[in-house]
């Protein structure tokens, strides 16, 4: 043993609370700016070189895979999927504080 301790019950109820409400912590809508699809890639992506970016990511900024993501992440009863978590990418994101300041006008 290395001499530390064992994580109290208290900590450990504590700990699993803070993990259920981050579960329920929603991010903000997603405004399809395809900042994310733009700057890396994500599970079931793949880099195009020439255009840097998402091979998959379309010119209208969506997904041109998105009923197959979908179709296999319902197919394994993912509780978190790809789609519908919201931004998350949201924090000094130009394209999307772009779309959000012509949306109010």
């Amino acid at each position: 043993m290395n001499g530390s301790e064992p994580l109290s019950d208290d900590f450990v109820e504590q700990l699993e609370k803070m993990l259920d409400e981050a579960k329920h912590t929603a991010c903000p809508p997603c405004v399809k700016c395809g900042w994310c699809c733009k700057h890396t890639v994500c599970y079931y992506g793949e880099w195009d070189y020439e255009k840097n970016q998402c091979k998959y990511l379309t010119e209208d900024n969506l997904c041109s895979k998105y009923e197959e993501i979908n179709a296999f992440e319902e197919s394994q009863k993912l509780e978190i999927r790809l789609f519908g978590s919201g931004c998350c990418l949201n924090y000094e994101n130009p394209d999307r504080v772009r779309i959000l300041k012509k949306s109010q006008k």
